[in-house]
């Protein structure tokens, strides 16, 4: 890319500003448009004095692509496709885009309709076609400003893809290299009761080769009472299938869930993958929410596996990170607070429609070894589901699954209908083994509905077990386990549930009237008397700039019951992007009335501080009082708190972040991330990425950019503010592809050297004539002279000595030196500037000149 700089009050020859700018506008235009007709430029225009000469002829006549390989943005249609290489050559003095196999690819261009000879001459390697002979309608035009093609091609001629399809043949594997994450907490409290002090860290590696991932999770625990231990969460290996779209997988995981209750398995697994799908084509977890009193830790399980543990501040918390397990097991929420007290509660987990798209399929198969931590009994198991969209209207899905002695099938359908969607299948089972044997049949029924006259969002799953003698997976394990080791003991001790009936549903009231939500389930049991209920009714709404909720909690078994009123406020303290927020929550339980007062917020230019203090006084008189914060570094994050009160005091301290290592660098991050891309931007040290605060380039000139998105594109911009000037990047954006936990290295080519501003004047000290070309001595273009003789030029350490021409005639030429200061490792931070005569190269040339001036 060519880049003019001008500036007024250009002596000798006067110029017109608004012209002059309007000229180097048409010329930079056409230094980057697609092939045109002829343009010239009539130096009359230029207002020049008796006996001056400006050859602008160099900017006649129609710009030709020079020959060579472009990485380009490709654009059909004004819709993006993704970035490939576009080839240009030279054809009898023509510029022609090559319109080859990978264009034809990336378009869907429909060669069935082109002749036999055109379709062999496109599948040849060395071949260059150009559009345009191919389809005569059919247009491709480049501009070199920002490396685009622009191919118009008649919808005619174009395969239908669905909206936001991306070719497979741009998903990239990404660089081999090795991934780890980490998230460490320290947690310390002290009271009359009892003291306690415990560490936390949660790792997660990646191995990547050649598109084949190993991935590792585990945890490792410390207590001052029970010392350490290491739990692996899971051990596997991955890869895609591409032209299945789905994805293997060998080692440790959860099955799915879309049809049978999610369990834990060590095996091989082939599915398909929604990733891998446009987004008009294509899972789900809910959100925890839930109080907390004190600074406390939140822990989440299901299917009696722990799947995650953080520490949240006083006050409602929102955990929406849950890693999607599959679409059944509920969770079971268990919030620790500082003194020591518990609350646990069930949050609903269940998708109520299984509705796909006509003509498309889902299928899953499965074998290994179920892994339950809480029974010795693992044996061999083996899965089988699938989904097939009928028609519009009906969706048929059906799945085996096989353990041991146990066995069960699946038969069911979905149905779409102007009332909702309704989803009907039953399941039988059969157990075995050889202590007692049971058999039963489990009916269930879904409905989904958005009531768009109303704004209304309902959701209803109903579990009917029909009969006593149906076992899901999990109870038949625990069966077995419990046959193993008490000889003959019946399964009372299981719970099966025989009914249960749980609704969700959000009404929004208005535009300024708020909104209405409530969930909940109702679920009662073979092997015991009573019912387990648990609601939530709440009202959020927003007055000018309050944000103001309140609810009701209500949680009952056969052992706990609690109620839960909550009145909360939220108040920000201004309007600037660091506003801190003042947050009152008040909640009434059987343990009386608590509120909380809590001041929060973000500080630092690029949100690097998040702050948060609070204060909570209980009903009895009893008050306490938090603070917590944390600071993203640009390798890690640091984040502690600390709480008092007259019973207890609690710290929490703790560090989180990532690293990856390349062959021929190790870069470490703040983010814990999936898929990610690895940033080289050589000698460009402080320069950041756009969309992802704190992303700065570091000294080695690599960055870690987290959170890409599998199989899209996804757009990476690098913000030059804050690199050294005598640096520049070819390029600042480029896009990239990647699949699913890929590790995409992408290479931001960069010119190095000295960052001058330069004005010279000729011997007589009038300036440098406006528009002249500037070259080094053996030719290359570095620059164009601006208003005032001023130039602004990037020179190597090689280059000492600088051309100007604006003419024909050597006497329209001159010389002059640059000194470019003495090389040290300081970056240079700002532009060098420096006045210079620029000589003549000749006596005779000078004298010439001089005499044409003079007239």
């Amino acid at each position: 890319m060519l880049t003019f700089s001008f500036y007024h009050g250009y002596s000798r020859y006067k110029k017109n500003s608004v012209f002059s700018s309007a000229f180097i506008a048409v010329i930079g235009c056409t230094l980057h448009a697609p092939a045109v007709a002829e343009v010239s430029f009539d130096p009359i225009f230029l207002n020049q004095a008796a006996g001056d000469h400006i050859d602008i002829t160099r900017f006649n006549g129609e710009f030709k692509i020079p020959p060579g390989i472009y990485a380009s943005d490709i654009y059909l249609n004004n819709q993006l496709l993704g970035r490939e290489n576009v080839i240009v050559r030279d054809k009898k003095g023509e510029s022609v885009i090559c319109f080859n196999q990978t264009l034809v690819n990336l378009t869907g261009f429909r060669i069935n309709l082109l002749s036999s000879a055109q379709q062999n001459t496109l599948r040849q390697n060395n071949n260059c076609t150009a559009l345009e002979t191919l389809q005569p309608s059919s247009r491709a035009r480049m501009t070199l400003a920002d490396m685009r093609l622009n191919l118009q091609i008649p919808q005619a001629w174009l395969s239908r893809v669905a909206r936001g399809y991306v070719d497979p043949e741009l998903w990239e594997d990404g660089s081999n290299a090795l991934y780890a994450s980490y998230d460490n907490s320290y947690f310390k409290q002290e009271s009359g009761r009892f003291d306690s002090e415990s560490f936390y860290s949660k790792l997660g590696g990646s191995i990547n080769i050649h598109g084949w991932m190993f991935r590792h999770s585990g945890a490792w625990r410390w207590n001052k009472n029970n010392g350490s231990s290491y739990s692996v969460f899971s051990n596997n290996l991955q890869r895609d299938i591409t032209p299945l779209r789905s994805r293997i997988l060998i080692g440790d995981a959860n099955s799915s869930g879309t049809m049978f209750n999610s369990f834990m398995f060590r095996g091989v697994r082939l599915a398909t993958s929604d990733q891998m799908l446009p987004d008009s084509q294509r899972g789900y977890a809910p959100v925890v929410r839930g109080i907390a009193q004190t600074n406390a830790r939140v822990r989440i399980r299901q299917n009696n596996a722990l799947i995650y543990e953080t520490t949240v501040p006083p006050g409602e918390f929102a955990i929406n990170d849950i890693y999607p397990s599959g679409y059944g097991g509920d969770l079971s929420v268990t919030v620790t607070e500082s003194d020591g007290r518990e609350t646990e509660f069930i949050v609903p987990y269940a998708s109520v429609s299984e509705m796909i798209r006509p003509g498309s399929y889902r299928y899953s198969l499965l074998l290994g070894t179920l892994r339950n931590q809480n029974v010795s009994y693992t044996p061999k198991v083996f899965q089988a589901t699938v989904q097939y969209g009928v028609n519009n209207w009906l969706t048929g899905y059906s799945g085996l699954l096989g353990s041991g002695d146990y066995l069960a099938g699946l038969v069911g359908g979905a149905v779409g209908t102007s009332i909702g969607a309704f989803a009907l299948d039953a399941t039988s089972s059969r157990f075995d083994d050889g202590i007692s044997a049971q058999s039963g049949v489990s009916v269930r029924a879904s409905y989904s509905k958005f009531i768009s006259a109303t704004n209304s969002s309902v959701s209803i799953a109903a579990y009917r077990f029909s009969s006593s003698g149906y076992l899901d997976l999990t109870s038949a394990t625990q069966l077995v386990d419990i046959h193993q080791k008490a000889d003959r003991i019946g399964g009372s001790q299981l719970n099966r549930p025989h009914n249960r009936l749980s609704l969700t549903l959000n009404q929004r009231l208005g535009e300024s009237s708020g909104n209405i939500y409530t969930s909940g389930y109702v679920e009662n049991y073979w092997d015991r008397q009573g019912s387990d209920v648990q609601y939530q009714l709440g009202y959020t709404n927003r007055f000018r700039l309050v944000n103001y909720g309140i609810s009701i909690n209500r949680a009952k078994t056969a052992t706990y019951s609690e109620t839960q009123y909550l009145l909360s406020f939220s108040l920000p303290l201004g309007r600037g992007s660091h506003t801190p927020y003042v947050n009152s929550y008040t909640t009434r339980s059987d343990e009386g009335v608590s509120t909380q007062l809590a001041l929060s917020g973000v500080l630092g230019e690029k949100d690097q501080v998040d702050y948060n203090v609070g204060v909570t006084r209980e009903d009895n008189g009893d008050s306490s009082g938090n603070i917590s914060g944390s600071y993203r570094f640009k390798n890690t994050q640091l984040k502690a708190s600390y709480a008092r009160s007259k019973n207890y005091r609690s710290y929490t301290a703790g560090m989180n972040g990532s690293f990856v290592m390349l062959p021929d660098a190790l870069i470490a991050s703040p983010y814990n991330g999936d898929t990610l891309a690895v940033v080289q931007a050589k000698g460009a040290a402080g320069a950041t990425i756009e969309g992802y605060p704190g992303v700065i380039i570091n000294d080695a000139g690599y960055a870690l950019v987290p959170y890409l998105t599998p199989y899209r594109i996804n757009k990476i911009a690098i913000n030059p503010i804050g690199m050294p000037l005598d640096v520049e990047l070819e390029s600042t954006v480029k896009q990239v592809v990647p699949r699913a936990g890929a590790i995409v290295k992408v290479n931001y080519p960069t010119r190095q050297g000295n960052a001058l501003l330069i004005q010279a004047r000729l011997p007589d000290g009038e300036a440098l004539p406006f528009g002249a070309s500037v070259k080094t001595e053996d030719g290359h273009d570095v620059g164009v002279v601006a208003q005032g003789g001023k130039m602004y030029i990037r020179l190597e350490e090689s280059m000492k000595r600088l051309q100007v021409s604006w003419g024909p005639h050597s006497r329209y030429t001159c010389l002059f030196d640059v000194n470019l200061p003495e090389k040290t490792n300081k970056r240079q931070r700002r532009f060098q500037r420096f006045n210079t005569t620029c000589h003549y190269p000749t006596p005779t040339v000078r004298q010439e000149a001089l005499a044409k001036s003079a007239q």
